[in-house]
């Protein structure tokens, strides 16, 4: 018999919440410790806090589905002709509770380490451990908790203009068994917000830890970057300026060229062992994480060289100029010379089970000020086409003269296309998802507002757990 079949996943994350935790950059606690052993001295604190990163890596998370649904659901992507029939029910708009993204139960294994080891940093008592290095364990937690609520409310709930008294997902600061019903949209955002303002000021500029890739790590500059993603959300457009210009200010990152975009088989970027000069945050790809998927990570789904089941649109393709440098990241087969895949995931060293998933990027800062200018922020001596110039510039295009809010945000799908924005982009703004390249039975057009803007939650967490409420329409 299964002792916990009456219990939410959120209840079962206590369980599992250490008991399983591995880092891909550190050795994981003995299975013998207990959580309470495990998070009795920093070194474990310190060991628990880099696991909580791992489940980013996850298959439902930035690993593929969190990214690929979101593309191919705002009509960046579409089932390649070589498609086994992964991800049809997203394609074509059909998700049910039996039958929905993943994301829930692992975004909430990250939210309970970080619960976890903030409540063991507390009641720490250990003498020669700087106040420093408790400072960057915090922050770490308040990033990463910030970010699965964020990533979570943005799937399971409807944007938060479409009202802040909406159905949105149950805060758990504490983790513990329990059956906890929904917080509204404006809660959760009033928690994501809380966290990441505690994260900017606990963390540095720079991380301390010693890593393959301190990219994949946060950073104050990550907490700001993602701060001024959830203001542009919240259509809180001076805010969304105003920490933009923060991390653009920084002079911790720079603008890749039009050079530096494409793979690292083409003396690029994409595909690098670790981040370039324009990442801000991001999710370090290795067999060695203990979320690794096998073959179902992103770039063997994303590849026609792997399974190719997801491809790019013509829709997305025809908005490309002649010059564009990003045109280049779309390839073809002989077999099917129409069709076109994207090589944002091209695998590491010829290795198409790993790679690096961006999460933030300097020019997503560039397009976040624009589009909050156009709205009406001011930033002194910078005007919205300033930001898409330096965009289109570094980009291989010719400057413009003049931009408005369309223009906008058509330069950031063309910009950030199969790196999990297109969904949100067009819930956030309410416009309608219209596809020309599209050869599904159903659905190919989804007005806007329609209650599949918001993803089902699990059957299995409605089924377990008394006090949680389906989304309307399922």
């Amino acid at each position: 018999m299964n002792r916990y079949k009456n219990i939410s996943i959120i209840g079962l994350l206590f369980l599992v919440a250490f008991t399983s935790c591995e880092d891909f950059l550190y050795q994981a606690p003995k299975l013998s410790q207990t959580n309470e052993l495990t998070l009795s001295t920093f070194d474990g604190i310190d060991k628990s806090v880099a696991g909580a990163y791992s489940p980013l890596y996850s298959s439902n998370w930035y690993g593929r589905g969190f990214v690929v649904t979101a593309d191919l659901k705002g009509g960046n992507a579409k089932l390649s002709p070589i498609s086994s029939g992964r991800f049809t029910s997203e394609y074509l708009w059909n998700n049910l509770p039996d039958a929905t993204s993943n994301l829930w139960a692992t975004a909430y294994i990250t939210i309970a380490r970080a619960n976890n080891a903030l409540e063991a940093i507390e009641a720490l008592d250990e003498t020669g451990i700087t106040e420093d290095q408790i400072n960057e364990l915090k922050g770490e937690c308040y990033f990463l908790r910030a970010l699965a609520y964020h990533d979570l409310v943005r799937f399971y709930s409807h944007q938060y203009n479409s009202g802040v008294d909406g159905l949105g997902v149950p805060v758990v600061l504490i983790t513990e068994i329990g059956t906890p019903s929904r917080n509204t949209i404006g809660e959760v955002y009033t928690q994501i917000v809380s966290d990441l303002k505690e994260a900017e000021t606990l963390l540095g500029p720079a991380v301390s830890r010693t890593a393959t890739d301190t990219k994949a790590y946060a950073s104050n500059t990550a907490a700001q970057a993602l701060l001024s993603r959830v203001y542009l959300y919240m259509e809180d457009w001076q805010n969304a300026a105003d920490y933009a210009s923060k991390v653009i200010n920084s002079g911790t990152y720079s603008m890749y060229t039009a050079t530096d975009f494409a793979t690292t088989a083409d003396g690029g970027i994409w595909g690098a062992e670790v981040g370039g000069a324009e990442t801000i945050f991001e999710v370090y790809g290795s067999e060695g994480n203990s979320y690794h998927a096998n073959w179902d990570v992103i770039s063997f789904i994303m590849s026609p060289d792997g399974y190719g089941d997801v491809g790019a649109s013509n829709d997305l393709i025809s908005l490309y100029e002649a010059g564009d440098v990003r045109a280049n990241l779309f390839v073809n087969t002989t077999e099917f010379p129409n069709d076109f895949w994207s090589l944002k995931y091209p695998g590491k060293d010829g290795n198409l089970r790993e790679d690096n998933i961006s999460v933030l990027r300097l020019s997503e800062m560039y397009l976040t000020r624009a589009e909050a200018i156009s709205e009406g922020a001011s930033v002194s001596g910078i005007g919205a086409v300033d930001d898409i110039n330096m965009i289109r510039t570094n980009r291989g295009l010719a400057a413009i003269s003049s931009v408005n809010t369309n223009d906008i945000l058509i330069e950031r799908r063309k910009e950030l296309c199969f790196e999990g924005h297109q969904l949100f982009d067009l819930a956030r703004t309410k416009r309608s998802l219209t596809r020309t390249d599209y050869d599904g039975a159903v659905n190919k057009d989804i007005t806007f507002p329609d209650h599949r803007w918001a993803m089902p939650i699990p059957k299995a967490e409605i089924d377990a757990n008394e006090n949680m409420v389906q989304n309307d329409g399922y």
